[in-house]
Formats: structure tokens, sequence, C-alpha cells
């Protein structure tokens, strides 16, 4: 059996639809934003949020 990693999560498909309605330039601009963000956070949360991505905790 495939161990499964990491984690999911359901939006509804109009909520999704309303993302996509936004700009792209936005959409890549709260990603900028949240990438500057994370860079302040001290190292163990990063660490851990990155285990988390991967599923290992």
């Amino acid at each position: 059996m495939k161990k499964i990693g990491g984690f999911d999560y359901y939006l509804e498909e109009e909520v999704i639809k309303e993302y996509q309605r936004k700009p792209i330039t936005l959409r890549l601009k709260w990603l900028y934003q949240a990438n500057i963000l994370r860079k302040y956070l001290p190292k163990r949360i990063i660490q851990i949020q990155d285990k988390f991505r991967q599923g290992k905790i």
C-alpha cells in the first residue's frame, strides 16, 4: 500500500472560480507577500511547516 503524505482540503467550485477571476498580478502579489512573511518566521516554525507539507507530521 502506498503511503499518502501531505495534506488535503476541499474548496467549493465557486470559491475556486472566484479566485481565478482575480487578476494574475494580484494573485502573484499575494504569493510574494506570503513568501516575504515566511522569511521572518522562526526557523523552527518553517521546519514544522515543511514537515507538514511533506506529510511527515
